[in-house]
């Protein structure tokens, strides 16, 4: 009895396979803001610098374009990389109509630029 037991467990062992890690993301977000100015540039900034794995990459108040980078998101879907985006906007102030132009997702893995 006990070598079925063994035999059996034998068997199931394979089939129980340790978790894997979380796949993690980087995305950028491309972001028309109307009416951006220097003050809410300026709070944008404020917003995005004691973050951890986000930051500012492109911001022009003259057309009101930002680009937003978030690393290590867990998350590769394009409608929560938009809430992040407009959480992170509201926060620094920023009421105004916003248009996402382009929305950029890619899995983060080894041998990456």
């Amino acid at each position: 009895m006990l070598s079925l037991i063994v035999f059996l467990l034998g068997l199931a062992l394979p089939l129980a396979t340790p978790p894997t890690a979380a796949a993690t993301y980087d995305a950028m977000a491309v972001a028309v803001i109307d009416g951006l100015d220097d003050a809410q540039l300026a709070n944008l900034a404020k917003q995005v610098g004691p973050r951890r794995g986000v930051t500012l990459e492109y911001s022009c108040a003259w057309s009101g374009l930002v680009v937003v980078k978030f690393a290590d998101i867990s998350t590769g879907e394009r409608a929560d990389v938009v809430t992040m985006a407009r959480r992170l906007f509201d926060e620094a102030g920023i009421t105004a109509k916003v248009d996402f132009v382009h929305i950029h997702i890619e899995p983060k893995g080894t041998g990456k630029c």
